[in-house]
């Protein structure tokens, strides 16, 4: 008995499972956007996908169909078979899907039939489940309560969002963007596509829609960009008008926060960490010399951002921000001494990010229902239940 296709009623259960998908598009279809949970095997490559989409336009979809068939037979046909089947032999719920779940899936779904396997198909194709997954984050953004945490910058709110990620429903914009929203904010892995942030961004909202039928969902407060990926308008309309809750810390511990995310946590401060042990740390010297190149490059990528904020912050301020930045540097490089990195921090906050937070704040009129240190504001939320 075969297994019935999947349907546009059958979506949401689909996304909520993480169900594998194996996406047999062409890799530049894919780069383009995809569906989550999806792993690129292609039937026709980059090459062949255009050869047949120019003999289509030339000669129609007999000669194009007949061409597709020619260049992927023999080896080339067993080769992408074997790659569909040892992928569903680890991943026995596989789905297939392509563009609009027409010959390149079916012909797949085919195939496989011929060896024994039976794997659905998702009808319509990615242009129905991508279609869907836009009207969630509309439906969403119509019918849901957000709760925004702000508050300026170093007030700890992403990893307030974490601390309760437990006991409440939340959504972590900045991770799925995989950017903390700043010029300083770029992540050592690169940012999705503009398609594949707003898919798993609504996966994320049907997998909330699921488990949280009535608690309003806490975010953090974004721009409308993270990075290069913006949020969808519907989304971000509802970020603006939903209920605040202001994260109030005084401006040593917003430092301290930074200082930990951007040096202590990361190859500057693990590279200290291990020059300075006593006893050394178990490491080689080629992993030491590593963390020492990482770190060096981290300093680089905090100078280009800099150089990116210079005209906002004027040119007097850059300059002493600037060379702030570059006694760290030294003193770490000379010294393998980090605490010098929050002079420059403290600065580029007060200078810069508090400036531009708080008047935008104060520019969209912001009333907050509870304003609070951190803990109070987990106190409060708590209380709430």
């Amino acid at each position: 008995m075969r297994n019935p296709d999947i349907g546009i009623d059958d979506l949401t259960a689909l996304f909520i499972a993480d169900t594998p998908l194996i996406d047999v598009r062409a890799p530049v279809e894919f780069t383009q956007g995809s569906l989550p949970g999806a792993v690129n095997l292609p039937i026709l490559n980059d090459e062949e996908r255009a050869l047949v989409g120019t003999t289509y336009k030339q000669q129609g979809s007999e000669a194009a169909i007949k061409l597709g068939y020619e260049m992927v037979s023999g080896s080339v046909k067993q080769n992408r078979l074997q790659q569909w089947l040892d992928f569903i032999h680890q991943h026995p719920r596989a789905i297939l899907y392509c563009f609009r779940g027409g010959k390149r899936s079916q012909i797949t779904q085919q195939w496989l039939r011929d060896t024994g396997i039976d794997s659905p198909l998702i009808t319509g194709g990615y242009k129905r489940a991508r279609q869907f997954l836009i009207s969630t984050i509309d439906r969403f953004s119509e019918h849901r309560k957000l709760l925004v945490i702000t508050g300026p910058t170093g007030s700890g709110k992403t990893r307030l969002i974490h601390d309760i990620s437990n006991s409440h429903p939340v959504l972590d914009i900045e991770a799925l963007a995989r950017h903390r929203g700043s010029a300083f904010g770029g992540m050592s892995v690169p940012q999705p596509s503009q398609i594949d942030f707003e898919n798993h961004l609504a996966v994320n909202l049907l997998k909330l829609e699921q488990n949280n039928l009535s608690e309003p969902v806490i975010v953090e407060d974004e721009s409308r960009h993270t990075g290069k990926v913006y949020l969808p308008d519907s989304f971000f309309h509802h970020l603006r008008n939903s209920e605040i809750i202001w994260v109030d810390e005084p401006l040593a511990t917003r430092v301290d926060n930074i200082f930990e995310d951007y040096i202590l946590t990361t190859p500057i401060g693990q590279a200290q960490r291990i020059w300075q042990a006593i006893p050394p740390l178990a490491s080689t010297v080629e992993t030491r010399e590593i963390l020492r190149q990482q770190a060096r490059q981290l300093f680089d990528k905090y100078a280009g951002a800099l150089q990116a904020i210079s005209k906002k912050l004027g040119g007097d301020r850059f300059q002493e921000v600037s060379e702030d930045l570059e006694n760290a540097r030294s003193d770490f490089e000379n010294k393998n001494e980090i605490q010098s990195n929050k002079i420059w921090i403290e600065k580029l906050v007060r200078y810069y990010y508090d400036p531009l937070y708080l008047g935008s704040l104060q520019r969209r009129r912001v009333n907050p229902c509870f304003k609070g240190s951190g803990q109070a504001v987990m106190d409060y939320l708590q209380a709430r239940k």
